[in-house]
């Protein structure tokens, strides 16, 4: 088994394997991974969202008409 370690970018789902590495282009490869996390990552956990919304409308005042007319 050969090693080589380099750095690389992800485009989309992609890896590009450097330009002297081409020989490993058709090869069959075990990769592992190692992202560095940036110090001001913020968290991945998905915002919350409302599960019921209540607004006082008792100081609306609402004209059916007017409604209709727009």
């Amino acid at each position: 088994m050969q090693v080589v370690e380099f750095e690389a970018d992800a485009k989309g789902r992609m890896i590009e394997i450097p330009i002297q590495f081409t020989a490993f282009a058709s090869k069959h490869l075990k990769i592992k991974l190692s992202i560095e996390e940036a110090a001001d990552s913020t968290s991945t956990k998905p915002a919350k969202r409302l599960s019921a919304l209540s607004i006082d409308t008792r100081s609306f005042q609402f004209d059916r008409e007017d409604a209709n007319a727009r």
